[in-house]
């Protein structure tokens, strides 16, 4: 029995329940969401400066910082929708989306970001020693010491939206007819891939960018079948995007950033299979002891 797909039945789970928790959710990230970027495009608009524009790949000749924000406060919203869902739809304790331990178990989720942060710096450390002048020194002191204010408080809400709603609430949703880890990671790590179709990185190579999304999602939600829990995932997830934003961001991103290091190419290539080693040692890390879930008490 997998504790963290069976406490979904602690909270009510009538069809129209779950109808009505989606097309909630959907609307206020895409309806209220979208509201800090028009108001940014608004702005853009009618400052009279033909520097600043608005294109396919996201704002030009405007503040790193003002775009940052307006790209990650579309997400509060979203976690916000999450949770009150949950909560008043479902009308179950918000900790059960995260976990079927009694409580957060804030020492795995720390330990999660830990580990992946470490093999992140791994992986960008071999790249540029196998490919010399990919990455460039870019530091910025002082904007840089400014995106780290903003940075460590608004990626966690943006990847934890993305969680909580991924592999938490819908994950959960599945687990009431599916079992099957492998189903439901498949499932869900298509689902992941989904909204990120339309982000630049796509356009440098489709299928791999693709499978990079896909295999995120289908790891993340394989270990937290795996831990009963969603605090690896969570720490995994937010440990990933500070460090692209911070230490090394590319030039070709969802995310722009002013990073220590810029990576002057996107390497598709690389970046899935070094990402999939690193899955591989992280769920060694993890797990490689002791393959069975973890007892919910940890």
């Amino acid at each position: 029995m997998n504790n963290y797909l069976e406490i979904t039945r602690t909270g009510k789970n009538e069809w129209w329940r779950y109808l009505l928790s989606l097309s909630t959710i959907l609307t206020i990230w895409f309806v209220i969401g979208s509201i800090p970027i028009m108001l940014l495009l608004g702005y853009v608009m009618l400052d009279g400066d033909p520097a600043t524009n608005f294109t396919a790949t996201g704002f030009t000749g405007i503040s790193v910082l003002l775009d940052f924000s307006a790209t990650m406060l579309t997400f509060l919203p979203f976690i916000t929708a999450t949770l009150l869902a949950v909560r008043f739809i479902h009308a179950r304790p918000l900790n059960t989306l995260i976990t079927s331990a009694p409580h957060i178990r804030w020492n795995r989720l720390l330990a999660g970001a830990g580990a992946w942060f470490a093999l992140a710096v791994l992986i960008s450390f071999i790249e540029a020693m196998l490919y010399p002048g990919r990455y460039v020194l870019t530091f910025q002191p002082l904007l840089l010491f400014f995106y780290f204010l903003l940075a460590v408080i608004l990626i966690p809400i943006q990847t934890s939206a993305e969680e909580l709603f991924f592999r938490g609430y819908l994950l959960q949703w599945m687990g009431l007819k599916l079992k099957n880890k492998w189903i439901l990671s498949f499932i869900n790590g298509v689902l992941f891939f989904l909204p990120h179709m339309l982000n630049p990185e796509m356009a440098v190579n489709g299928i791999l960018m693709a499978l990079a999304y896909f295999a995120f999602g289908f790891f993340a939600c394989y270990v937290t079948l795996q831990d009963n829990g969603l605090e690896l995932a969570l720490g995994m997830h937010a440990a990933n995007n500070l460090f692209s934003a911070l230490f090394a961001n590319y030039t070709v991103t969802a995310l722009p950033s002013p990073a220590l290091f810029t990576i002057q190419t996107l390497d598709p290539a690389y970046g899935f299979v070094a990402s999939t080693i690193a899955m591989i040692i992280f769920y060694g890390i993890f797990f490689g002891r002791n393959p069975q879930p973890s007892p919910i008490l940890e």
